[in-house]
């Protein structure tokens, strides 16, 4: 916890997919000033459009226990900046969604967070 799924449309080596994942796990641990030992990152591939084109285009799902509300603007624009550094895709092609997860419903180690 947190957790980022990136869903793409981007053709990417695995290599390059790695460095985008360590990239955005790097900036969720420090963004959100938790330890990168419980960041998960996840990356899948697959047809999209947005805007009613295919061009390079991604999806992030950000789930993290108490996320702070005050705390999403500057999470979407260093996500989005520090994204588009590691691949090719413009800002403004990328929607994130933020999930704030209660403590309970988050399990981890065979307990939850709330225990």
């Amino acid at each position: 916890m947190p957790l980022i799924q990136v869903t793409s449309n981007i053709p990417l080596s695995d290599a390059e997919k790695n460095n985008a994942l360590q990239t955005l796990s790097k900036a969720a641990a420090e963004l959100l000033e938790k330890s990168e030992d419980y960041v998960m990152t996840s990356w899948t591939s697959s047809k999209m459009t947005m805007a009613g084109n295919s061009e390079p285009t991604v999806f992030i799902n950000l789930h993290s226990i108490r996320l702070p509300e005050d705390a999403t603007s500057n999470l979407s624009k260093e996500l989005c900046e520090r994204l588009s550094l590691a691949v090719e895709v413009r800002r403004d092609r990328v929607y994130i969604n933020f999930h704030n997860v209660e403590p309970n419903m988050w399990g981890w180690n065979g307990k939850t967070f709330g225990d």
